[in-house]
């Protein structure tokens, strides 16, 4: 099956090799089929055919073999390269975490990008930052990561915003026409940027992705926000304040944290890389995204923690959609 035989061909063959099987043609057949329907078998020309503009293609063939692993059909793959080619993706917060996440949704194939974010890069940064090697110390992370994205592709369209996310914020002058946010911005307080960008998402009817390691939870595999499907921000808020109603603060072995290092960078890139792949399952099926769940990666022994949200029924933000 190397695209070099017919079926009938290859029914011959099969006769004259396995004469006394007791299988006839219509069986055999049948199989072929099956293992057609459920692409495990291919049509040799499938690659030629997806219609994507080509210098894109090439550049994500190995995407698009392993999307075909996933998936139904060549038509299926095209279809959602398409989505992810057309959609213009917001990432608010471009540092450890949110540079891995905007360097791999790049070589995801996402084509245009909005960048929000209000700090220089740093020397520290080199340790740890996706686009350290072209990093120039002093000057905006989101021109940094911009011209790191076009090194990736030349047609990549980027806007860079060198501003913080604050209450007055306006979004709606950033996020036009976004189809996707991603939230990586930890100052002052992830709970806070998340909560302003998941409010803005459902009114919208957006997806959102709260991502980024901070403080003690340094791997976190991100939360995938679908209006009307997942829990929003203040519903994971309202799941907090009921069951850590009874919880007491540890004190911090470190007294002064003021200048703190931050994550270490092998801990980013999995923690960008698990929030990039519900991305991928997102714009696969967004049906496939339908509960709220933390997950978090534990370093010293490698295993994760994970627990559900469930929506809020009473949330003043989503119940009523």
């Amino acid at each position: 099956m190397r695209g070099r035989k017919t079926v009938p061909e290859i029914l011959r063959l099969f006769r004259e090799a396995y004469a006394d099987s007791g299988l006839g043609d219509e069986e055999v057949e049948g199989f072929i089929r099956y293992l057609h329907t459920k692409n495990i078998i291919v049509d040799e020309d499938w690659f030629e055919r997806l219609g994507l503009p080509t210098p894109y293609q090439e550049r994500l063939q190995r995407q698009l073999h392993f999307l075909m692993d996933l998936v139904d059909s060549p038509a299926h793959v095209a279809g959602i390269q398409q989505r992810i080619m057309r959609t213009k993706v917001a990432i608010f917060g471009v540092g450890a975490v949110g540079g891995w996440i905007a360097r791999e949704l790049a070589m995801m194939g996402f084509q245009r990008f909005v960048l929000v974010d209000p700090d220089n890069t740093e020397a520290s940064d080199a340790a740890r930052h996706a686009f350290a090697n072209g990093l120039r110390i002093g000057e905006p992370k989101v021109g940094v990561v911009a011209e790191g994205l076009r090194e990736i592709d030349p047609a990549i369209e980027v806007s860079a915003y060198p501003i913080a996310l604050n209450i007055d914020t306006r979004l709606d002058e950033l996020l036009g026409d976004v189809g996707l946010i991603v939230n990586a911005a930890d100052e002052p307080y992830i709970g806070y940027t998340s909560v302003k960008l998941s409010r803005y998402a459902v009114r919208s009817n957006l997806p959102v992705l709260i991502a980024g390691g901070f403080d003690a939870h340094l791997a976190s595999f991100g939360e995938m926000i679908v209006p009307c499907q997942t829990p929003c921000a203040d519903c994971y808020v309202n799941y907090f304040r009921e069951s850590l109603a009874d919880w007491k603060p540890v004190h911090h072995p470190v007294t002064n944290r003021d200048k703190g290092f931050g994550g270490w960078s092998a801990l980013s890139v999995i923690s960008a890389s698990a929030a990039c792949l519900q991305v991928l399952k997102y714009f696969i099926d967004p049906k496939l995204v339908s509960r709220g769940r933390r997950t978090e990666f534990l370093a010293q022994d490698y295993s994760t923690y994970s627990f559900e949200v469930t929506r809020d029924l009473h949330c003043k933000v989503c119940s009523d959609r």
